[in-house]
């Protein structure tokens, strides 16, 4: 089987250390829970906990997303803004031009562009899901298991996240099966 692509750790910290503040917050929350940027921009700050309830915006599918305690903690501030304020609707990741918004999508894929491009690496605000599920794969060797965070309905659709190819996926699959049965 072919081992999926992945972005080198070093490249994520340089990627990381040249984000400004909430860049930094964003991209890390997508690397941690796996979500759609347009999932992790429509967060409300009065949400943000340990464990967040998302209903995605693409599938309209229930995710609950653990975020490490590093990250939650770096949450925390925002989170007391919206209590201090009795605002359930502050957005976390809040637009600097347009008041009671949250940044636009693409405003942050151009925020991260910039950096992306000025470190020499190729990365996108989806290339953050995408490393999700390549480090939960490595970690788990569970496809299925990555296939349910991210809320795959096909596996096919999970192997093009891995970088895996389907088919031989599928030949070894049938391969172990048949080597199963001669037990």
């Amino acid at each position: 089987m072919v081992k999926p692509k992945s972005i080198k750790t070093a490249d994520v910290e340089r990627i990381v250390s040249c984000l400004h503040e909430q860049d930094k917050l964003i991209f890390r929350v997508s690397v941690e829970s796996g979500l759609r940027i347009s999932d992790v921009l429509n967060l409300r700050a009065w949400d943000l906990d340990k464990t967040i309830n998302v209903r995605e915006k693409k599938t309209k599918k229930h995710r609950v997303v653990t975020l490490s305690d590093e990250l939650y903690e770096c949450l925390k501030p925002l989170k007391a803004e919206a209590i201090r304020n009795n605002d359930k609707e502050l957005y976390a990741f809040k637009s600097k031009n347009k008041r009671n918004k949250s940044i636009h999508r693409s405003t942050y894929h151009r925020h991260l562009k910039k950096v992306c491009g000025g470190v020499g690496v190729d990365f996108s605000a989806h290339s953050a899901r995408k490393l999700f599920a390549q480090e939960l794969f490595a970690s788990t060797g569970d496809i299925f298991l990555v296939q349910k965070a991210l809320n795959h309905k096909f596996i096919s659709d999970t192997c093009i996240y891995l970088d895996l190819n389907f088919n031989e996926l599928i030949r070894a699959a049938a391969t172990d099966a048949k080597q199963l049965q001669s037990f």
